[in-house]
């Protein structure tokens, strides 16, 4: 199906040359765009519509170095955003339509970083990656540097006895090894140490580990440092001890949104251009989903409104997952977004889309909806002032 375009949406400014026209633009943040008879049009947000339309489309002025395209444009369209992270949503999907060959590189989107599971493989390992596949993987992220992800392997291999090494294994006893085999850190599958069959249950309990954000590892380690403890073996209770502090501190490595994609469910709620009102997006196995707009009558937000709004909007929510190399667009957007300085706004993430905590998305949007109300009667008061 194809993408719908929404700059046909966008609010259109008829007469832009005249001066008066371009008052009426809202002086509040947006998207905008400025089509010319041929080639691609020109793109971009800014906190401030009026201000910068006018500094693009008004005649040039004192320097004769200012851009200015009132010669060549033909067409002006913005739209007004409550947010910065609904403005870069809106500027890419207009950007994958209108620059489809260099959308990225406009946007100066960078792909986050990942690690992956390799379970096609008849002996399982770990990887890096900045690209999704379809392949038969697991993918945990994401992150925001190569190094945080690495940082992260390192640390929960050192919990697991798979293989570190990246060759195609043809099991052999008189294979040479590796130095992570003779500290035995590793099962030594190369060298025929273990069959399928044991080297596929540690598989099972890293995946596990990445699937259960650590909870599966750090139960097992728990139980089994109690009956070491309850039968006075202290030296193997010490060892699941130690087990356990190093899980801990592996899971302290994760960025704010790492987990396993398969997981990475939730809502992101942003402040919106209208009144009243807050902006939801969900976010269903690492795909931006069409956004919502929640809505309170009055000058007070119930969080049972929000509540029932929540529940009428997921029951009826038809989820899709796009191809690999969108959602890897997606998910650099949500990981600039949430691991920014300048981030408003809250997210509220839930592993499975069937129990979505209810009470928790409305206490954030009552939050939130508080937020708003708030500064929105500052900026009257200090409107008043002046």
């Amino acid at each position: 199906m194809a993408e719908s375009d929404p700059i046909a949406r966008f609010q259109q400014v008829l007469d832009w040359r005249d001066a008066a026209a371009l008052l009426a633009v809202p002086a509040t943040s947006g998207v905008f765009s400025v089509a010319f008879a041929a080639g691609q049009p020109y793109l971009g947000k800014t906190g401030n519509l009026r201000r910068r339309l006018r500094r693009l489309l008004l005649p040039r002025e004192g320097a004769a170095t200012r851009l200015t395209l009132r010669d060549i444009a033909r067409d002006v369209r913005y739209h007004a955003t409550g947010s910065r992270f609904e403005a870069d949503l809106l500027l890419y999907r207009a950007a994958r339509i209108h620059r489809p060959d260099d959308w990225r590189r406009y946007l100066k989107l960078r792909p986050p970083s990942f690690v992956k599971v390799l379970l096609q493989n008849r002996f399982p390992r770990t990887c890096l990656t900045d690209r999704l596949t379809r392949s038969k993987a697991l993918f945990f992220g994401p992150f925001g540097t190569r190094r945080a992800a690495e940082q992260f392997q390192q640390a929960f291999l050192d919990l697991f006895l798979i293989r570190r090494c990246t060759e195609n294994l043809r099991p052999a006893p008189d294979h040479p090894g590796c130095i992570w085999g003779e500290m035995e850190r590793c099962l030594r599958p190369c060298q025929a140490a273990c069959d399928d069959e044991r080297y596929a249950q540690e598989v099972d309990r890293l995946t596990r580990f990445l699937r259960t954000g650590g909870d599966s590892f750090l139960h097992e380690a728990q139980s089994a440092r109690d009956r070491a403890s309850e039968a006075m073996e202290f030296e193997a209770a010490a060892k699941h001890h130690g087990a356990l502090a190093k899980a801990r501190d592996a899971l302290r490595l994760r960025d704010g949104l790492s987990r396993e994609l398969g997981e990475l469910n939730g809502i992101v709620l942003q402040r919106s251009a209208a009144p009243r009102a807050i902006e939801v997006t969900p976010v269903h196995r690492g795909t931006l989903q069409s956004g919502t707009r929640l809505e309170w009558d009055g000058h007070e937000p119930s969080a049972a409104s929000f509540a029932a709004q929540f529940r009428a909007m997921l029951a009826n929510a038809q989820w899709s997952e796009a191809s690999p190399s969108v959602r890897g667009d997606h998910l650099a957007l949500l990981q600039r977004w949430h691991e920014s300085s300048f981030r408003k706004g809250e997210f509220v993430p839930y592993p499975r889309v069937d129990t979505p905590p209810i009470r928790k998305l409305a206490n954030a949007a009552v939050r939130l909806a508080g937020d708003v109300a708030n500064e929105s009667s500052a900026g009257k008061e200090l409107i008043a002032a002046t």
